[in-house]
């Protein structure tokens, strides 16, 4: 006998109770995370230079080392409070003016006079090092004078440039009292027999009167200083100066 209208109604209804029991019974394994007791703000700190507050005197120095701020910048540790400036002319102010002296006595501040040494050595000795050993032995030793002399005089080897010969000219008499603008310089030639012609004037001394002094066949050279004895054979170049 089949099964009427009511049966079939019941067991749909059943079947969809066990349904919903199911799922309420699966969403039961999945449980939403615990919510989160909202985090309390923690206070500010505020880190300074120097305060007498200061939470941390290590972390209050090291804020200080490492500040970024730029050094021209004005703060309150580079920062020189303004400073008002003078009236015009009150910057320096001036003496009291003196428009009379007595005649009795000159007020003036002069510096006291200074004593001038009488020696070299004095003038060492009063800005000694402090050195008691200082100045033993210590004399105005006056300089040697040097010999009179007319001129100089030095010969070389006109090949190799080897110096032959060269000192001072105590007889030589130049006509003339000015200093000459230069050495002279002479070539002269020399053979077994003595000096080949008269010396050649290659360097003038800006003086013609000493350039003749010296050279031509009756010169110093060759009448005074006798070139051609004291030289042996050989091409020469003579330097003179005063």
């Amino acid at each position: 006998m089949p099964a009427g209208p009511t049966v079939v109604k019941r067991d749909w209804l059943v079947a969809g109770a066990a349904a919903a029991g199911l799922s309420a019974a699966v969403l039961l394994l999945f449980r939403a995370p615990p919510l989160a007791a909202p985090a309390t703000e923690a206070p500010a700190l505020t880190v300074g230079f120097g305060g007498a507050g200061s939470p941390d005197a290590l972390l209050n120095e090291e804020a200080f080392l490492h500040d970024p701020t730029p050094l021209f910048l004005p703060t309150r540790w580079n920062c020189v409070p303004a400073v008002p400036r003078p009236e015009p002319g009150g910057a320096f102010q001036p003496f009291p003016p003196e428009l009379a002296f007595s005649t009795n006595e000159l007020t003036l501040d002069l510096a006291p006079p200074v004593s001038v040494p009488g020696s070299p050595a004095e003038a060492l000795a009063t800005d000694a090092p402090g050195n008691p050993l200082l100045g033993i032995g210590r004399t105005d030793a006056a300089p040697p004078a040097l010999p009179a002399r007319g001129a100089f005089i030095e010969i070389v080897d006109a090949g190799t440039g080897a110096p032959v010969y060269s000192r001072a000219l105590a007889d030589a008499r130049p006509p003339t009292a000015a200093a000459w603008l230069q050495p002279l310089e002479f070539m002269v030639e020399v053979d077994a027999a003595g000096l080949v012609g008269p010396p050649v004037l290659t360097a003038r001394s800006g003086v013609d009167r000493v350039d003749a002094y010296f050279g031509g066949s009756d010169g110093y050279l060759a009448r005074n200083l006798r070139v051609g004895e004291l030289l042996g054979p050989g091409f020469y170049r003579i330097f003179l100066g005063p």
